[in-house]
């Protein structure tokens, strides 16, 4: 029998693996695409607005900053 706070937990290991899941595969796309907003977009099949949504949602500006510095 699960208890309550077993399948609370659950729910919230998946939600923050697709969050971590996701900020991999922009950091990753980022990186491959010289840092250019558009090619991301396009390398990872979404429109540009939502990828900077997504930058946005998930706390991406910084760790985006950092990575066109190098």
């Amino acid at each position: 029998m699960e208890t309550a706070s077993s399948s609370a937990a659950g729910p919230a290991k998946y939600d923050d693996g697709i969050r971590s899941l996701k900020k991999q595969l922009i950091l990753g796309a980022f990186e491959q695409s010289g840092g250019r907003f558009t090619e991301t977009a396009k390398l990872l099949g979404v429109h540009p607005n939502y990828l900077h949504w997504l930058i946005r949602n998930l706390d991406l500006r910084l760790a985006l900053k950092k990575s066109t510095r190098v």
